[in-house]
């Protein structure tokens, strides 16, 4: 009997899985709040207008503001925060997450915002093919309805949540090379990333950008930003129905083998 349960066990950590190693999370760089990016060791960049903004909308939320103004002008801004060696080195062995919590502002009057050249939260990371680098973004604009159009670079799908504060993240797996894009926790889809012909430095940057001229301002208020490592999946998946099944069926052969002896 002890060969036969034993053996059951083993069969069901097999469905279930086990937990994988994994390191303990490290918060590399952020902003958060209405704190100046400046103070937080960001670089600026750009001609946008930006500055604080309290309790926006009254909905609590402080946040850093950065602004297209318009006027029939082309305008950009760029906060850029550069990777260490070591923190390069930390993030592709162990991996990476990318957090955000970003309030696209739609330009006033009301109007479509195309999603190629408007705010955005980007990871550019040497992943150690030579003159390359892959680029992770999160690129944002808005429908008619103000609603908020959210779209990763050079990738898939448009989603549409609603006016407000949201949080996105795109969390990469060393071993599988591919990062997990999540809106407000909600799993949307997995993305390679864009491998780009570039050398340079790895960076996280964020702002708003245009190559177009626009009459009415638009932008965006970036809540929080923050990158940390070793953040890929620490555990197997949950377990499945089948493996609740397997369970199940364990606990009634258990007991009948208690009234057979």
């Amino acid at each position: 009997m002890k060969k036969w349960s034993a053996g059951l066990v083993l069969g069901l950590a097999l469905v279930i899985g086990v937990p994988k190693v994994s390191s303990a999370s490290t918060l590399l760089l952020s902003h958060t709040g209405a704190a100046n990016p400046t103070t937080e060791g960001w670089t600026f960049s750009g001609t946008v207008e930006t500055g604080a903004i309290t309790n926006d909308q009254d909905s609590g939320v402080d946040a850093w503001r950065v602004y297209e103004q318009g006027g029939g002008v082309s305008h950009a801004g760029t906060y850029n925060k550069t990777l260490t060696t070591t923190q390069l080195s930390d993030a592709v062995l162990t991996g990476w997450t990318m957090d955000a919590t970003i309030r696209f502002v739609p330009p006033d009057s009301l109007a479509n915002t195309p999603l190629s050249n408007n705010a955005w939260c980007t990871f550019l990371v040497d992943e150690g093919v030579a003159g390359k680098r892959d680029l992770y973004g999160i690129y944002f604009g808005s429908d008619t309805s103000g609603n908020t159009l959210v779209r990763l670079y050079s990738f898939g799908s448009t989603y549409t949540v609603s006016p407000g504060y949201h949080d996105y993240k795109l969390s990469w797996d060393p071993e599988t090379g591919l990062a997990s894009f999540f809106i407000d926790g909600e799993f949307k889809t997995s993305y390679s990333g864009t491998t780009i012909d570039n050398t340079g430095t790895s960076r996280v940057y964020w702002g708003d950008n245009t190559t177009t001229v626009a009459d009415d301002g638009r932008g965006a208020h970036y809540a929080y930003v923050g990158l940390t490592v070793g953040t890929a999946a620490a555990m197997a998946p949950e377990p499945t129905r089948v493996a609740f099944f397997v369970l199940a069926s364990l606990g009634c052969l258990l007991r009948r083998q208690r009234m057979i002896c």
